[in-house]
């Protein structure tokens, strides 16, 4: 009988040190880096940008894009604003924008470290503020959402993933491992209300478009793209 337990204990202690080794394998969203997508864009988020650009900056703007990852954005965002200034808690991707963004556009302020939670502006600094793919990355995001509409003037753009049966899990969590969540429109409203008058944009097609703009929720929608406007 021992014997026979000697073996079970080995067994399980095989099985356990392959468990801990493939749990050592699964990367946690605080390590995400926008590096991690280098050389690449998403087009939703060249869409999301452009809609933002088009529907809500207006020329003489300063506008903040909080998360700016490869720093197209910043990009886009400076065609019509009369100041553009970037936010990142990425190290490595600010230092990537450093070598490649700035000094490349003339209307760019400034692009900063942060810590991920406070805002290193005053209020009411910024006309606009954009948020591009980051809600879904902030464990906070009721405090994130408010600090965002502290430091602008007009509101807050905000374009996140729309929650799709097939980019989710069988117990409800993203198959993108980098989100700590994704939103229905319905879960998103609920949130947003609380915050500003929302006036509800969502961006519908494929990954790689072609895309269309609607204001009401589409079979189709890709991507919750709200605008928060400040009471």
């Amino acid at each position: 009988m021992s014997f026979v337990f000697g073996i079970l204990r080995r067994i399980v202690n095989r099985l356990l040190r392959r468990v801990r080794l493939e749990l050592r394998r699964i990367p946690k969203p605080s390590e995400y880096s926008s590096l991690l997508g280098k050389g690449t864009v998403v087009p939703c988020q060249i869409e999301s940008y452009f809609l933002a650009l088009n529907k809500y900056v207006g020329k003489g703007d300063a506008v903040l894009d909080v998360g700016f990852g490869l720093g197209y954005g910043l990009i886009i965002l400076a065609i019509k604003a009369k100041e553009i200034t970037g936010v990142e808690v990425d190290e490595k991707a600010l230092v990537h924008c450093r070598n490649t963004v700035a000094g490349r556009i003339p209307n760019l302020s400034q692009i900063l470290l942060y810590n991920g939670a406070t805002l290193p502006f005053h209020d009411n600094c910024f006309d606009v503020v954009v948020c591009n793919d980051v809600a879904e990355h902030v464990k906070e995001y009721n405090r994130f959402i408010k600090e965002m509409l502290r430091v602008s003037r007009k509101g807050v753009f905000i374009s996140t993933p729309n929650r799709r049966p097939e980019h989710t899990n069988p117990d409800g969590t993203p198959k993108n491992i980098w989100h700590l969540r994704e939103w229905s429109y319905e879960e998103l409203d609920a949130i947003l209300v609380t915050h500003g008058n929302v006036e509800w944009n969502f961006l519908n097609g494929s990954w790689d478009g072609p895309f269309s703009i609607s204001n009401k929720l589409q079979p189709d929608s890709l991507t919750l793209t709200p605008f928060i406007r400040k009471r």
